[in-house]
């Protein structure tokens, strides 16, 4: 088996809850594989491509991608070209309002929140 039930159980449910964002996100693609479970797919959409896979190791991992995808989506409509560790105040707080609805339902995971978006001193 790939993952444990439990672990297969708990990636099945962060796909649950980030299925609409994934559906809808045009930079990656969820897949999942018989042979290696879950697999994060960077794609581009115009021009068509497939660029790297990477297999997901576990929900915590999954949460992690979706996270950092809705935050990356949050800098490519502010034109800023940026990591997140330099997102302004106003990004900042519209990546953070973007993450509460997944966050709400998955709240075992809010600590990537702060690991991926500290808090600037």
């Amino acid at each position: 088996m790939i993952y444990t039930e439990v672990e297969k159980k708990e990636l099945d449910e962060v796909q649950r809850v980030f299925a609409e964002h994934l559906r809808q996100c045009p930079d990656y693609e969820l897949l999942w594989s018989d042979k290696v479970g879950y697999v994060w797919l960077a794609i581009g959409l115009e021009p068509l491509y497939v660029d790297t896979g990477r297999r997901i190791v576990s929900a915590e991992d999954l949460c992690r991608e979706c996270l950092e995808s809705i935050a990356s989506d949050v800098l490519y409509l502010t034109d800023n070209d940026h990591g997140f560790e330099n997102a302004d105040p106003l990004e900042r707080a519209e990546i953070w309002r973007r993450w509460r609805p997944f966050i709400g339902q998955l709240p075992q995971f809010s600590y990537l929140c702060d690991e991926i978006l500290p808090l600037k001193d």
